[in-house]
């Protein structure tokens, strides 16, 4: 009977401190979407970037990104203080354009087999400016010789 009761502590304490692991907490201090694009030959390739910083209690932290249509699940590098800050390519193309999309992706703070997650949402955005707003992108140079243009919403 002392075997069958000891067995029964040991097992609800095994229990009980297995459940203390907590969801981790992820708060986000800075979120912007901008797009790029890039003529190389004859092709213009677009992309979809997010500015994230943050912090977090868990051990790690994901973005999901789905380049080419390709999902994966990119983990941002986290200080000893739980703070990150990175700019994230979320999408691309090889067939930028002027058409308006709106994009989205997940950010995930894991801690053991918990986890927090925050769905993101862009505005609209394009690729390519129409003529009559291009004077406002920025273009800068590459080593190679092509350019990118980002522009800013």
């Amino acid at each position: 009977m002392k075997k069958i009761s000891l067995l029964i502590i040991i097992t609800f304490v095994l229990f009980y401190t297995s459940c203390l692991e907590y969801t981790p907490e992820l708060t986000l201090t800075h979120v912007d979407w901008y797009t790029g694009s890039e003529s190389i030959n004859n092709l213009t390739f677009g992309y979809v970037h997010l500015q994230i910083s943050g912090t977090t209690t868990g051990e790690r932290v994901t973005v999901i990104t789905y380049g080419d249509g390709v999902i994966s699940e990119l983990e941002l590098d986290l200080n000893q203080d739980g703070n990150f800050s990175q700019d994230v390519v979320i999408q691309f193309t090889h067939m930028a354009d002027d058409v308006p999309h709106i994009y989205s992706t997940i950010v995930t703070a894991y801690q053991g087999n918990r986890f927090t997650r925050i769905s993101l949402e862009s505005e609209e955005l394009v690729y390519l400016e129409s003529s009559l707003s291009l004077a406002r992108s920025q273009s800068m140079p590459k080593e190679n010789g092509s350019v990118i243009n980002y522009h800013l919403k």
